[in-house]
C-alpha cells in the first residue's frame, strides 16, 4: 500500500468572501474603517469574473478578496452575530484595542471570555459573516 503524503501548512494566503454586488461599497468601507485593513490593486483580468476587491493589512500578511457575486450563498440582513456559525478567526496582537475601537466606532460585538480563559471578539461585517478575533498565543492559557 503506498503512503498517503503529508500535507505541509505553509500559512493562510487570503480568505475569499463572497459579497451582494450591492454591497460591495459597504463592505469595502467595513473593512478598511472598522478593520484597518488597505484596499490592495486587484489584477484586471479578475474584471471578466465580476466586481470585487482585495485587502489586507499593513505588512500583508493576511489578505480578504471581497468577490461580488449575487448568486453565491451569502448570508444577509437576517444574519446575526454566531460563534457556532460558520466564521474565521483571526489572531491579532492587541484584543484591548479591537475592542476599543469597535466601542468607538459603535460597531456591535459579542465578547466570551469562558471558553478559552482569554477573550475572543466577534463581529459581523456588513454581509452577515462572522468574524473571530483572538490575541497571541501567550494569552491563550491551557487547561
Amino acid at each position: 500500500m503506498n503512503e498517503i503524503p503529508e500535507i505541509s501548512w505553509i500559512a493562510c494566503m487570503h480568505e475569499g468572501i463572497p459579497v451582494a454586488n450591492e454591497n460591495l461599497e459597504k463592505c469595502i468601507k467595513f473593512y478598511t474603517e472598522v478593520l484597518g485593513l488597505r484596499l490592495l490593486a486587484r489584477p484586471l483580468a479578475l474584471d471578466e469574473f465580476g466586481p470585487g476587491a482585495w485587502l489586507g493589512d499593513e505588512k500583508d500578511t493576511l489578505q480578504f478578496h471581497l468577490i461580488g457575486s449575487d448568486k453565491s450563498t451569502i448570508p444577509g440582513e437576517e444574519a446575526r452575530i454566531d460563534p457556532t456559525s460558520r466564521h474565521t478567526a483571526w489572531q491579532i496582537k492587541d484584543v484591548d484595542a479591537l475592542r476599543n475601537r469597535l466601542r468607538l466606532l459603535k460597531v456591535d460585538f459579542q465578547e466570551i471570555t469562558s471558553l478559552l480563559g482569554t477573550p475572543q471578539i466577534f463581529v459581523l461585517d456588513p454581509q452577515g459573516f462572522t468574524w473571530e478575533f483572538q490575541g497571541p498565543p501567550e494569552q491563550h492559557p491551557r487547561k
